[in-house]
């Protein structure tokens, strides 16, 4: 998709914007995904988008190599993510310390808990934030190794590499901590 995203990055630079409205289309999913991780709030993703979306338009013209458009708007979407928080984290924490915005999970809380999934949610936590993400990228927003790789601007052997050790520590995580 690189030469078809250089050809659209090059036409939107010379005005075309149903040229922009494509490369949208195209990277949508994986964007989505990729704000869900950070964010964990549904509702805020659509926020994050936007915000990502205009910004990438607007500094389209400093993007280096139009074939790196994913990338590139990976670190735009992430960086608004990461806004976004921090943006939502002073709000939650307003003047008397009451919580006026709580964050919510992407899914509902299972009504008996499984002491599995537990011990899953407590190894995953355990995880550096890069593992953490590629897991969450691969599993929950079920991306391909080269979608995820586009997405955070890696070479596929190098998600693969990635995951394969997100994997083992979890594992190792999991059977430490039963």
């Amino acid at each position: 998709m690189s030469l078809e995203d250089a050809v659209l990055v090059n036409r939107t630079l010379a005005g075309d914007r149903t040229a922009f409205e494509a490369l949208v289309a195209g990277h949508l999913r994986r964007a989505q995904a990729l704000a869900r991780v950070v964010v964990r709030d549904a509702a805020a993703v659509d926020d994050v988008m936007q915000e990502a979306f205009i910004r990438a338009y607007d500094r389209l013209g400093t993007l280096g190599e139009p074939a790196h458009f994913p990338a590139w708007l990976g670190t735009i979407v992430r960086n608004e993510a990461v806004t976004w928080l921090r943006r939502n984290a002073r709000r939650a924490h307003s003047l008397d310390g009451a919580q006026t915005r709580s964050l919510e999970p992407l899914a509902p809380e299972p009504l008996e808990p499984d002491p599995r999934l537990a011990s899953l949610a407590a190894a995953r936590a355990s995880l550096s934030p890069a593992y953490r993400d590629i897991i969450a990228l691969k599993y929950e927003a079920d991306l391909d190794y080269l979608q995820i790789a586009e997405t955070l601007g890696l070479s596929v052997a190098n998600v693969e590499k990635r995951l394969y050790r997100a994997r083992q520590a979890l594992i190792k995580s999991m059977t430490e901590n039963p």
